[in-house]
């Protein structure tokens, strides 16, 4: 027989027959309902459900903490669900997980471990988890709960009594272990408290010895709540594919940062950027907790579903701190159509949050972006693959572009991407042939503006250009700004004015379009550190220039910039041979890079240049 070791969630419904006994058809129509959601979790989470019967569902998993998480998610997805039915009517699962060997027989999985799960169920209560030993030890240190020892139960047919684990699901558990796994760590405390002790007193030592380490690890900082705006505020949280087909991924994605573009462009709100809102994708946080974090009063979330060629849009904007839903709603489009959802969605958010849309954003809102389906669904492959940053994923994206664009030559984001894969071909490397690749970036940023001079992307674009390819610095400043009094809530432009003011010699103005870009994308990417460590070099304040720079190295260990930056730093701290054992490590990692040939650093004024290229010369770095 063929045996293998895996995880299996076991559900079913507490008080099933009791509900079927009062109404039949409303419990089959529920269930049916609820089977939906429980069964496009599972595929999200990388799940396969192999068995069911009736109230019950078999799953199977490669990883505890998936398992778990899915668990989590179908609570506190079905828990949202039963809101809407009367308390006698609700429908509440419990679930057991158990980590064991099972027998495979085609599709089925058999045995003890798969036994195990439905003894586990049978022990949590409606609405709860329970998992096994096995279960508990893989997941209690991975994931964002608490948890609670219910002993050992003797299990029908099994010859060793299971250990068994509640899931604590309130966040006020979070962290929470049973005694025994608390003890384990309590014998430490005395060396811990001596420590703690030893550091600080001697506090001012270790700042200076850490911020001298070039291999820093990142450190987990605990969650700051940010406070909220004098002005709206929203995230939209990435949808949910309920569909059980990934090939749909990219439509969902695509619904989802087209209603948060849409919405960033209204400067009476402060929207979230995608990059944050991306990082609570498939994750069960509570909006209070979601609100605190970002800073924002409203929380949008949905889920997306498709039944041949119609699509179901399930939308809910939700009041953050009540964690009170606003309103609900359900649409339905077809594969034909994917935008009048997002200008209904937008058209309920606008009179929810109480301002004012005025004609031309409401004909932006409904101008569809191209009349071709095909196209559009190549331009949000195009957009998926892009996110890679890889040299393939930009060449991959370029393909799928220019085959919408053969589609619809007046498709003005396609235009707006491809000028900027070709852009960062030319000055990241990748490109066959680099002049091809810039000449085709200014090809496509002007017929963006044959099309729409107005389109705020398509100065971003020409902005960029301006300053990286013709050293237009005024010309590029004037272009960030169009593009950002069209949407002030695009994290990245706001981060790459931060930048161009540094190389304009701006370095205190750089820092506050630095923060700017960090409070609308709180959990920006590291490489946002870059420009923050060069902005603090220009003012002089080398201390925050190296943990910055440092700090970005931790997140990109390969990556050149932010150890320039180190570099300069330490050289006029006076720490030259520091900065010289660093170039050895930067040439290590570059070994062709020559002052010469670098074009990413296109400063304004030739002192600026002097002393930031002489910098690295005294360290080391050859001309």
């Amino acid at each position: 027989m063929e045996r293998k070791l895996t995880v299996i969630l076991a559900a079913d419904v507490a008080g099933y027959s009791r509900l079927m006994e009062a109404d039949e058809e409303a419990t089959a129509r529920t269930i049916n309902k609820y089977r939906e959601i429980i069964d496009g979790l599972v595929v999200s989470h990388h799940g396969r459900v192999f068995g069911s019967a009736g109230d019950s569902v078999v799953a199977e998993f490669a990883s505890p903490v998936e398992a778990v998480r899915c668990a989590v998610a179908i609570q506190r997805d079905l828990e949202a669900q039963n809101v809407d039915l009367p308390e006698d009517r609700r429908m509440r699962l419990r679930i057991g997980i158990n980590l064991g060997d099972v027998i495979v027989e085609g599709d089925n999985l058999l045995g003890d471990g798969v036994n195990i799960s439905a003894r586990l169920e049978a022990l949590a209560e409606p609405g709860g988890i329970s998992l096994a030993r096995s279960v508990f030890d893989q997941v209690k240190k991975q994931l964002d709960l608490g948890y609670e020892y219910l002993g050992e139960h003797e299990v029908k047919n099994i010859a060793e009594p299971v250990q068994a684990y509640k899931v604590l699901l309130d966040p006020t558990d979070i962290g929470k272990l049973p005694s025994a796994e608390r003890s384990s760590g309590a014998r430490r405390w005395p060396m811990a408290i001596g420590l703690a002790a030893l550091l600080i007193a001697g506090g001012a030592i270790a700042y200076v010895y850490t911020a001298n380490q070039m291999d820093l690890a990142p450190v987990k900082s605990e969650k700051v709540a940010l406070p909220l705006p004098d002005k709206p505020s929203i995230v939209v949280l990435p949808f949910s594919n309920l569909s059980g087909d990934a090939g749909q991924d990219h439509l969902v994605e695509g619904i989802t940062n087209a209603v948060r573009t849409h919405l960033s462009k209204f400067p009476q709100l402060l929207v979230i950027a995608g990059t944050t809102a991306g990082a609570f994708k498939d994750k069960s946080i509570r909006a209070r907790d979601i609100g605190r974090e970002l800073g924002v009063r409203y929380v949008l979330d949905g889920s997306f579903n498709r039944g041949g060629e119609t699509l179901t849009v399930n939308a809910e904007l939700i009041e953050a701190e009540k964690e009170h839903t606003v309103w609900a709603e359900q649409y339905e489009f077809t594969v034909d159509d994917p935008f009048s959802v997002q200008a209904e969605l937008i058209r309920e958010i606008a009179s929810t949050m109480r301002f004012v849309m005025e004609e031309k954003a409401i004909a932006a809102v409904q101008r569809h972006p191209t009349e071709s389906p095909k196209a559009y669904d190549l331009y949000l492959r195009a957009m998926a693959e892009s996110q890679s940053l890889s040299t393939g994923g930009k060449k991959e994206s370029i393909r799928l572009l220019n085959q919408a664009i053969e589609l619809d030559p007046n498709f003005l984001a396609a235009h707006i991407e491809l000028s900027g894969r070709y852009l960062s071909l030319w000055r990241f490397g990748g490109a066959e042939d680099p002049e091809e690749a810039l000449r085709l970036a200014r090809h496509h940023a002007e017929r963006v503006l044959q099309l729409d001079r107005t389109d705020y992307r398509g100065n971003y674009r020409l902005g960029m250009l301006h300053l990286f390819a013709d050293h237009e610095h005024e010309l590029a400043y004037a272009a960030f700004r169009r593009a950002l009094d069209k949407n002030p809530n695009d994290a990245d432009i706001l981060h790459d004015m931060g930048f161009l003011r540094s190389l304009m010699g701006e370095g205190a103005e750089a820092i506050e379009w630095n923060n700017k870009a960090k409070r609308i994308n709180p959990r920006y990417p590291g490489w946002y550190n870059f420009n923050a460590a060069l902005s603090h070099f220009w003012v002089k304040d080398y201390d925050q220039a190296l943990i910055l720079s440092k700090t970005a190295m931790a997140a990109y260990p390969k990556s050149l910039a932010p150890r320039r930056i180190l570099i300069v730093s330490l050289v006029e701290m006076g720490r030259i041979e520091e900065a010289k054992k660093e170039v050895v490590k930067y040439l290590a990692i570059g070994p062709d890079f020559r002052l010469s040939t670098f074009r990413n650093m296109p400063f304004q004024h030739k002192v600026d240049q002097d002393r930031y290229f002489n910098a690295l010369r005294r360290a080391g770095i050859p001309d």
